[in-house]
């Protein structure tokens, strides 16, 4: 008996040591992806939020002028300025700029650092709201997917009709 206590009181065997790390490793393969559509998920609720705001003033400028032009906005077919500065990369934390040059008029700066970068360009009959975002875990960034200056792995883009309807491409679909 008090042989077999020793033999036991030794530590753990070779064998229940790699069953530990393999049951380690496949819960760890199992938990990342998904902690990183939870957070790329509340990155684009950010997103939605934002375009949500934008589309309720350029709803709001188009009943009350009959236009999405105004004279703070850029002319037709002229990009906004991307807002928060491109000059942090995308997917880092930025502060909005309601200075920057086609957003001066926005009645809102969103609230917080944002993640994504914004930009528009209104038309007589339509405005496309033009979103970059990059996202850990959804593969690496494309050069030129969010215009010519940003590196991103998303690409949110809404057409937004007067009468309340929009075109809406989303890069990449599924989450």
């Amino acid at each position: 008996m008090r042989q077999n206590l020793r033999r036991h009181d030794r530590g753990f065997t070779m064998v229940e040591l790699m069953i530990v790390v393999a049951l380690i490793g496949i819960i760890s393969s199992l938990a990342i992806p998904n902690y990183l559509k939870f957070t790329a998920r509340s990155q684009r609720a950010e997103m939605l939020e934002t375009v949500s705001k934008m589309k309720l003033y350029f709803k709001t400028t188009i009943d009350n002028t009959g236009s999405f032009i105004t004279p703070n906005t850029p002319t037709a077919g002229t990009q906004s300025a991307v807002n928060p500065n491109p000059a942090t990369p995308v997917g880092q934390p930025a502060s909005w700029d309601n200075h920057r040059a086609g957003w001066v008029d926005l009645p809102f700066p969103p609230e917080g650092a944002l993640r994504m970068r914004y930009a528009y360009t209104p038309a007589d009959d339509h405005v496309t709201i033009d979103v970059c975002g990059s996202f850990p875990g959804m593969g690496a960034n494309i050069a030129g997917i969010c215009g010519d200056s940003l590196l991103g792995n998303y690409r949110y883009v809404e057409i937004f009709y007067p009468n309340g309807t929009s075109d809406i491409t989303e890069f990449p679909v599924a989450f």
